[in-house]
């Protein structure tokens, strides 16, 4: 009997610990969240799987998952999304386009559940596949997989894709950065996705997520409940340019994203010292 009260004891003393922990190390604290995050999104991920393979290779698997997934996110990490001009995606319906957004952690699944528009899948390297049941499940749910560092087999993909979005008349949502960036600002624009606009004339349409390192920051340990902002810009028409224009277009579209990204920047320090006068 001893034996069990002393076990009872221990298990009572590391848990005291534990939160004690939490709530004094901000490190700690980091950690179990993020830990937490991505159990969670191994849940949606398991969801998600299951709607694929009732479905399976249909882009509309996204929209029939992503209401139930992120409001189970927000319910538990208490982040929300906040994006001005999506009615723009409602003027555009019709119509099939690419959308270009910049990236900066795993937490931007909360704004791609929010806004992404019905018929869209999206554009992702290839190693996103060996992700447990994420992969998976984005394959079944019709994503689109390039192998970065090989030039001529990216392009082969690219012009089935600009044939694949024009037959199916479905929408293409691409992160041009390429990788993750939680920098203050955005990195250069890879080319593919405008190379695929201007191939298949379809308007670019930026979506600017502003900097949420005040929310989520893997340098600092932060990770807390907040709004994630944001915006949607005006279509971007192709009409008229030629390949030739690749370079250019792809600069025009990355300057004018940037612009908005440091303006909500500025909105959001404002804001915060605002609260913080009062």
């Amino acid at each position: 009997m001893w034996k069990l009260q002393f076990v009872l004891l221990i298990i009572l003393f590391v848990t005291f610990a534990l939160i004690f922990l939490y709530k004094i190390s901000k490190t700690f604290r980091f950690y179990v969240k993020y830990c937490a995050y991505n159990c969670c999104l191994l849940f949606t991920a398991l969801y998600c799987f299951c709607i694929g393979v009732c479905h399976p290779f249909d882009v509309e698997n996204f929209h029939r998952a992503k209401d139930f997934a992120y409001g189970f996110l927000v319910k538990v990490f208490s982040i929300r999304v906040d994006i001005e001009g999506t009615e723009i995606f409602n003027s555009l319906k019709g119509k099939n386009f690419i959308i270009v957004a910049n990236h900066q952690s795993s937490l931007d699944m909360f704004p791609l559940l929010k806004v992404t528009p019905p018929t869209t899948t999206f554009l992702a390297k290839r190693e996103l596949l060996l992700a447990p049941l994420f992969g998976v499940a984005a394959w079944l749910f019709g994503v689109v997989f390039v192998k970065r560092g090989n030039a001529k087999r990216a392009r082969d993909v690219m012009a089935w894709i600009s044939k694949k979005v024009i037959d199916k008349k479905i929408n293409l949502w691409i992160f041009p950065e390429g990788t993750r960036s939680q920098t203050g600002t955005l990195l250069p624009f890879k080319k593919g996705a405008f190379h695929l606009a201007l191939e298949a004339q379809l308007p670019i349409v930026p979506l600017v997520v502003s900097d949420y390192r005040s929310i989520f920051n893997k340098a600092n340990k932060t990770f807390t409940s907040g709004i994630i902002s944001g915006k949607v810009l005006p279509p971007i028409s192709t009409e008229g340019f030629t390949m030739n224009d690749v370079s250019e277009v792809t600069e025009s579209v990355r300057q004018k994203m940037l612009q908005v990204f440091h303006e909500h920047d500025h909105l959001n320090e404002t804001s915060a010292d605002d609260k913080k006068s009062n």
